[in-house]
């Protein structure tokens, strides 16, 4: 499927003196102008905006923006700050969740501007369109950063993020969310051998086969996977697995929200226990992929989790936001 590369410029929100920007993909509908929203879509660690369009030789229907575009639906396909082909911050401090956040905030910005005002790509007129920020785990994590502080969406979608997450960690010395990034921050780079003045990782996606796929999954499909791997920023990394972290965040999203888990294995310790993190919202919904594990754009039921996601957001958004 064919697709335009859009860049952003973050001058205006992150001033910190140096030029920093974020590109995306941007997928079209065939009748743009009948689109029912626009998705802004947001990578897990270790992955890039391949991760909503991987294309597998002899293996179609790995595309969850193709799948969508089908549907009616303008898709963005987003690399956060320090990923994929984004730019790589060096004076901006250091490369935590709020600082990814406050880039693809801007980012969500400029896309409804951009679309309202005809400009976000040639030939596209002006449209007024829902928004609806799509997240996979620490993609998921930092949706719900973004609209709980910036509220640029008209409802969220979190896929295989939990507020309350499965870590590797058990011991933290202190419930202060700050400390405990830091000994989290510290265990992740001993554990993997990471040098303290490394701030991007590039992960060896083998030792996470076991939680982001489900047995079914062909092994071609995970041999591309593991070759579109991004380099990781470690601070946000880490801090997306502290369990809580963000809870106040998500506490104070007010517009619908879409939780789904895999049923095989995913980072949740229990998914039924995840819609009571969003309290101020009046409509949470939660979707069990059967057969999935953490990664579902890749399992074999993805369709259904797919098509439950195309169909829900006309029932819980306008057509249109003036």
């Amino acid at each position: 499927m064919s697709h335009l590369t859009l860049t952003f410029d973050l001058s205006e929100r992150i001033k910190s003196g140096e030029a920093l920007s974020q590109t995306a993909w941007l997928f079209l509908p065939e009748q743009p102008l009948m689109a029912k929203a626009v998705l802004l879509c947001l990578p897990g660690g270790t992955y890039d905006k391949r991760y909503w369009h991987l294309e597998v030789p002899g293996h179609p229907g790995y595309s969850f923006a193709e799948h969508l575009t089908g549907q009616g639906y303008l898709v963005v396909a987003l690399d956060h700050l320090a990923v994929g082909e984004s730019s790589d911050p060096h004076a901006s401090g250091e490369l935590s969740l709020a600082l990814l956040a406050d880039g693809d905030a801007a980012v969500a910005d400029q896309v409804r501007a951009r679309l309202r005002e005809g400009t976000l790509a040639d030939g596209l007129p002006p449209l007024n369109l829902p928004m609806i920020g799509v997240g996979h785990s620490m993609g998921g994590c930092l949706t719900v950063l973004v609209q709980a502080r910036s509220r640029p969406y008209d409802a969220v979608v979190l896929l295989g993020y939990a507020v309350h997450f499965n870590t590797y960690n058990k011991n933290y010395t202190t419930d202060d969310p700050a400390v405990r990034a830091t000994e989290a921050e510290m265990l992740f780079r001993t554990i993997y051998g990471v040098g303290p003045d490394v701030t991007s990782w590039m992960v060896d996606r083998a030792i996470a086969h076991q939680v982001f796929h489900a047995p079914d999954v062909p092994a071609e499909v995970i041999a591309a996977d593991d070759a579109a791997v991004s380099r990781m920023p470690v601070r946000a990394g880490v801090e997306t697995g502290i369990p809580g972290y963000i809870q106040q965040d998500a506490a104070a999203i007010d517009v619908p929200v879409f939780l789904a888990f895999g049923t095989v294995v995913d980072l949740t310790p229990g998914p039924y226990t995840e819609p009571a993190n969003y309290g101020a919202s009046g409509d949470v919904t939660l979707y069990l992929v059967d057969g999935s594990a953490h990664c579902h754009n890749f399992s074999t039921n993805r369709t259904a989790l797919w098509n439950r996601i195309g169909g829900w957001i006309p029932t819980v958004v306008p057509a249109a936001r003036m």
